[in-house]
């Protein structure tokens, strides 16, 4: 009892008298008393047990409400280009339903998200791996999306239904900057001039500028399928890549806290 009363920072009396108190409500003892110790009785087993069920309870509780704190300020969130159709449109949809302010949006590259996020400038990123994330920051993916040809009405190629990688050799391209994805860049130049460059005519890092630049006679493109079934763009036809490798894939992955990506139900 003195050890009890100790741990909870009071005399030994008060607490005595309060534990009597409880047996007389309750009609039963909850301690065994003897001049070895003080044991507990199975009434007080069982009171212990449902007592640390409802402190398990409370701190659920408090947990949840201190989350709800935190997501009182609108979250900030990097995303890239390609995010636009898909996946950032269903992160703000579970925001919504969430009751949480409307987002602020910061488009930017997987590098400059993953920089934001260990100096805490964002509270999640939608990017593509692979990336390094600071610790405390954890990841989930939300799959890969695979290419499209994107070409100009009346093109040569349009005549055929799927285009091999080798029907694009020699035909000027038009791609995503190699700064925004370096790894797939290369796996793309890989794939498509391995002994050669690769006759990049123009640059943009999003998709829908991209289509304008194929609609206009740029080049040809290569556009997400995500994106090439979610928008039509005028003067733009759309072929499957017949032979398109698994490594020329756009991975797509949510970073964030964990127990943020928890509550939005992606871990």
């Amino acid at each position: 009892m003195r050890a009890g009363a100790s741990a909870l920072n009071m005399s030994q009396p008060p607490l005595s008298r309060t534990i009597r108190e409880l047996e007389a409500g309750l009609g039963l003892a909850v301690f065994k008393r003897s001049k070895r110790g003080t044991t507990l009785t199975d009434a007080g087993r069982v009171l212990l047990e449902e007592a640390e069920a409802i402190l398990a309870s409370l701190d659920r509780a408090e947990a949840r409400v201190r989350r709800l704190g935190m997501h009182s300020k609108p979250l900030r969130i990097g995303f890239v280009s390609a995010a636009l159709d898909a996946h950032l449109p269903d992160l703000l949809a579970r925001i919504a339903q969430k009751g949480w302010p409307a987002p602020k949006l910061i488009e930017s590259p997987t590098a400059s998200q993953a920089e934001a996020l260990a100096r805490a400038e964002l509270d999640l990123g939608l990017l593509h791996p692979p990336v390094e994330v600071a610790r405390g920051i954890s990841l989930a993916s939300l799959g890969e999306d695979g290419f499209l040809i994107a070409l100009k009405e009346g093109h040569p190629l349009t005549v055929h239904e799927t285009i091999r990688s080798s029907d694009l050799a020699g035909h000027p391209l038009v791609l995503f900057p190699e700064s925004q994805g370096p790894v797939l860049h290369a796996e793309i130049r890989a794939v498509l001039a391995p002994d050669s460059d690769l006759k990049i005519e123009a640059e943009a890092a999003r998709s829908h500028t991209q289509l304008a630049l194929v609609a206009a006679g740029t080049g040809i493109g290569l556009i997400g399928a995500s994106v090439a079934r979610t928008i039509s763009y005028k003067g733009v036809v759309m072929r499957h890549w017949a032979d398109r490798p698994r490594t020329v894939a756009l991975q797509n992955a949510i970073v964030g806290a964990e127990a943020l990506l928890i509550d939005l139900g992606y871990a």
